[in-house]
């Protein structure tokens, strides 16, 4: 404890009387002198008095028990029935028994607790205690009771049975502590001799009370150098534990582990259940707590969900906790650390349900091990780009056989792990145009293209049939080879339909099924005809869908022509001369032809599509019949005009 006071301000005035209460001046060499020295008996026992007190304080012994030491030792020694050491409160601005010998508890909870000795003077004056501590002199009071400020604690007094009071004050170091006082039962008049012993005792208590403090100040250091050091030994531990944790992630990494080693690996590292994900919220791999593949286990891949649905928007570029919400039970717990790819966020490393909570520690590894999951996803993409152009050349050179031998293109397949002696059927996936003519961001368009390709990558990866998938220009070409134990051509369709529904960001896809080929001859007639289905389909408005030959009626005997010059010819002899005509007069009677054969030749129909009175689209059509010579009553003439349309739509005009 610290106080205001201190040793330096004491005034050597001479006694000072006030009632019953005397304040003792410090005792000069004279007044020693005429107090005598006390026997050797007694001497001998106030010194191993004081040394065992000394004893105590060295072993380290708490200060409570000290105090009580101090108390029961003053007393056995002045032969006082009832000794209190008071400690200063500065926080209650009181004095508060903290060590006695001869007081029932009852008499101390009273004084702690209801009437402490108050630091200063109160509202009734000064009691012996407050102007022992205050004046920091020895003060005696022969009857406590003839004293008016101490009448506050006249009744407790007379409970315990003590009558005089000698209080000394007690200074540790160069700061008041508090005050040890004596009291008898007997009035007593206290002599200077007892006085001198008393100061001594007080002046020894002191020093082996600092000695305790000092003890005790060392100790908690040392404590806290020891959990500083605790703590840095945990620490560098964790750091060490993360670097063989690292290299050994490396290590997966450069033997040519995938994404499904590494989710393992991390799993069996960090206790927990571990999922990578894209930037789509795709699961790539996932491993449960154990270090088993989880990608197919329905209740990791459900926690996972729940994880993602508890943290939400929150999950982006800052790792993020995920933490249940209280008033549900059974929610995942852990983290969510961004993996960063190029200055791109790629997707997210998940650590689920660990065994014991993550601290930092966890965390700092975690975003490391993310920075590895980062490294396998370029190397997975480094492949995929090499993968993908070398079968682009592939498939270029495969729709274009002109100076390819049959046996190099089977040669070229079977390294893409690709066997064209059996059966495939081409597969083209095209993102739909922007709707209503939109701007086209450029880095956006080349973002959603290289998607396009990832999301069909990893679907036809999962499926033995797919046995290479390319990109060209702007769609990308899947083969398939059905050979009866996986499904068909047209349910990968619609099951690959459904992935991109489901993943792709802001943008829709159609997917066009050709025909089935069984030489490596007949692949450039089949690509012409599966892109010629995806053409028809986006130009005439639909989107988002799977089609096929079979699905665009007489269109697909059109373009299965291989003359498509002949087709050209004939659509022009049709509608050459309404084309001419209407470059010249700057007219529309090509366009209200077009939408007359859409409308099902009913012109009012047409008239409310082009906006028109239905009499000019009357008046347009008889000037069609004039200029091509026919009648649109005609249904030969008609069948003519409609078999042009659809070459135009084909071919372009």
């Amino acid at each position: 404890m610290h106080g205001p006071d201190s040793l330096e301000c004491r005034d050597p005035e001479h006694i000072v009387v006030e009632g019953p209460l005397v304040v003792h001046p410090p005792l000069t060499e004279p007044d020693v002198l005429l107090a005598g020295e006390p026997p050797t008996a007694e001497l001998s026992s106030w010194l191993d008095a004081i040394a065992e007190i000394t004893r105590a304080a060295n072993r380290d012994a708490p200060l409570a028990d000290l105090l009580d030491l101090i108390a029961g030792t003053t007393a056995r020694l002045t032969g006082y029935g009832f000794c209190a050491v008071f400690v200063a409160d500065f926080e209650r601005q009181a004095l508060l028994i903290k060590g006695s010998y001869g007081l029932s508890q009852e008499y101390i909870a009273t004084i702690n607790a209801r009437t402490p000795i108050p630091l200063r003077a109160g509202e009734t004056g000064e009691g012996p205690s407050s102007r022992a501590y205050r004046a920091q002199r020895p003060t005696t009071i022969l009857d406590i009771a003839a004293d008016p400020p101490s009448r506050s604690w006249e009744t407790v007094a007379a409970q315990q049975g003590y009558s005089s009071l000698l209080s000394v004050p007690l200074a540790v170091g160069q700061t008041l502590f508090g005050l040890i006082n004596c009291y008898t039962v007997e009035k007593h008049e206290f002599s200077a001799r007892e006085i001198i012993l008393m100061e001594s005792m007080a002046n020894q208590a002191g020093l082996a009370v600092e000695t305790a403090q000092r003890l005790a100040e060392g100790r908690r250091r040392a404590q806290e150098a020891a959990e500083r050091a605790d703590a840095l030994r945990a620490e560098l531990d964790a750091q060490r534990q993360a670097e063989e944790d690292h290299r050994a992630l490396l290590r997966v990494v450069l033997r040519g582990g995938g994404l499904a080693a590494i989710a393992e690996s991390l799993a069996a590292m960090l206790g927990c259940a571990v999922v990578i994900d894209d930037d789509a919220g795709r699961v790539l791999a996932s491993a449960c707590r154990d270090g088993r593949t989880g990608c197919r286990d329905p209740r990791l891949i459900a926690a996972y969900q729940r994880a993602r649905a508890q943290v939400g928007p929150q999950v982006g570029r800052e790792t993020v906790a995920v933490t249940p919400a209280r008033e549900r039970r059974g929610e995942p717990t852990g983290l969510v650390v961004p993996v960063v790819l190029d200055e791109n966020l790629a997707g997210h490393l998940w650590a689920l349900d660990p065994a014991a909570p993550f601290g930092p520690p966890q965390r700092q590894a975690l975003a490391r091990e993310a920075a590895v999951v980062a490294l396998a996803l370029l190397k997975e993409r480094t492949a995929q780009e090499v993968e993908w152009r070398l079968s682009r050349d592939f498939l270029d050179d495969l729709f274009d056989p002109r100076g390819q031998s049959a046996e190099a293109l089977h040669a070229r397949a079977r390294q893409l792990g690709a066997d064209l002696s059996q059966p495939h059927t081409l597969l083209v996936v095209r993102r739909d145009p922007a709707r209503g003519g939109a701007a086209v961001h450029e880095e956006r368009e080349a973002y959603a293209q290289r998607s396009l390709l990832s999301l069909v990558q990893r679907t036809a990866a999962g499926e033995p049939g797919a046995t290479l998938t390319a990109t060209r220009s702007d769609h990308v070409v899947v083969l398939w080879h059905d050979d009866g134990s996986n499904r068909d051509a047209q349910d990968f369709a619609e099951h690959l339909h459904r992935e991109i529904q489901a993943y792709a960001g802001g943008w829709t896809a159609t997917i066009s099924v050709g025909p089935t080929c069984h030489d490596v001859q007949e692949y450039d007639d089949a690509y012409r005809l599966t892109c010629g289905v995806l053409d028809l389909v986006q130009q005439s408005g639909r989107r988002d869908r799977v089609a096929s030959l079979g699905s665009i009626g007489a269109f697909g005997l059109l373009l299965q022509v291989r003359r498509p010059q002949e087709l050209q010819s004939f659509a022009e002899s049709m509608l050459g001369t309404v084309r001419t005509y209407d470059q010249r007069h700057q007219t529309g009677l090509g366009a209200t032809l077009r939408c007359y054969m859409a409308q099902r030749c009913n012109v009012t129909r047409t008239a409310k599509e082009l906006h028109v009175h239905p009499n000019t689209v009357a008046y347009r059509l008889r000037r069609v019949e004039e200029l091509l010579g026919i009648d649109v009553g005609d249904p030969q003439a008609m069948l003519h005009l409609q078999l042009a349309l659809m070459i135009e739509t084909i071919l372009g005009d």
